[in-house]
């Protein structure tokens, strides 16, 4: 009998010693993505990306709780808060959430212990751990592969293009210029010039070669399916659809925008100098466009189910099933964080 004690002591501690491992394991171990593996869609992260959908999953910032991050189904059922820090241009992946933390809330709800409020975070969908990637001020976060590519801020440069690696151990700046990193497609940087010309530009992650696109004069392009969406300035900021290099480029919104997305065969957009000014809803097969809701709005998101928008002034946020005209409040409950 004593023996069979000892030996069940043994296996007993053995498996301890062995989950202690794994624990530690999995809590230091960074699991790596493929190729061509990115963290939002183009247009949500226009719109401060404050909804991303994930492996079946959305996680957005609750507008009613000071944009702390929550998660819930599509279809907004399961509605689940997962840590305290507000945030903005969220991303993800397979085993992690990338954001922006937004120290802009009410500084009384921040918590006293709270630093780095403004920093680039990285948080384990596991178990919730958090990490740090760049403690600096840092915003418009774009996840591609193995990087995050976003804004930094320092006294020296202002603000200027950075890239970090996933598990935060290398990190650099690939312009000193803004160029803005949230239009990846296939594993280059498309952007607006911000210096010489609003033309159509390229980079490549990886060299930080530079290279002309398209002559078009335009502002946040969006890339999907080969097509270039696009605000063109050389027409009162109206949304064009064309190919890469600009052929046949077609006018698709009848008013200029501030703001805009796309999500299939819709594009949303808020108006400007709109008879009224307006969310519109344009189905870019039948060129139909339909005015969803009457004001000043901005922050447009998309999910497979639902479309998102916020009134400008107050912040309320409102939603409407992706291809319907019908709008109500996105009004999710404020939930206690578990200790």
């Amino acid at each position: 009998m004593k023996v069979v004690r000892r030996i069940i002591i043994l296996v007993v501690a053995l498996a301890i010693i062995g989950g202690l491992g794994y624990y530690k394991y999995i809590n230091t171990v960074t699991f790596y993505n493929e190729e061509g593996t990115v963290g939002n869609t183009i247009g949500n992260l226009y719109g401060n990306g404050l909804f991303c959908e994930s492996d079946g999953v959305v996680y957005f910032a609750n507008p009613n709780d000071y944009s702390r991050i929550y998660k819930m189904n599509p279809d907004e059922t399961d509605i689940e808060i997962l840590a305290n820090d507000s945030v903005y241009f969220i991303n993800g992946d397979s085993h992690y959430l990338y954001y922006s933390r937004n120290g802009n809330r009410d500084s009384s709800q921040m918590g006293f212990l709270n630093v780095n409020i403004n920093s680039l975070c990285r948080m384990s969908k596991r178990n919730g751990k958090v990490i740090i990637l760049d403690d600096a001020n840092c915003n418009a976060a774009a996840l591609n592969g193995n990087s995050v590519l976003y804004f930094h801020y320092d006294s020296e440069d202002a603000t200027s293009l950075y890239k970090v690696g996933i598990d935060g151990k290398v990190r650099e700046q690939l312009s000193k210029s803004s160029i803005d990193p949230r239009c990846i497609y296939n594993g280059k940087l498309y952007y607006s010039g911000v210096e010489k010309d609003h033309n159509l530009h390229s980079m490549n992650i990886d060299t930080k070669d530079s290279a002309f696109v398209s002559e078009e004069n335009l502002w946040m392009p969006i890339i999907e399916d080969n097509n270039l969406y696009y605000m063109n300035l050389d027409d009162n900021n109206r949304v064009y659809k064309s190919s890469l290099s600009g052929d046949g480029k077609t006018g698709i919104t009848t008013y200029g925008t501030s703001g805009y997305n796309v999500a299939g065969n819709y594009l949303y957009y808020q108006s400007i100098k709109g008879n009224p000014d307006g969310i519109y809803r344009v189905d870019l097969t039948s060129g139909a466009e339909v005015l969803l809701a009457e004001g000043e709005y901005n922050n447009i998101n998309v999910t497979s189910r639902y479309v998102y928008f916020a009134d400008y002034k107050s912040g309320t946020t409102f939603h409407s099933p992706v291809g319907s005209i019908e709008v109500g409040l996105f009004d999710p409950p404020i939930l206690p964080l578990d200790d």
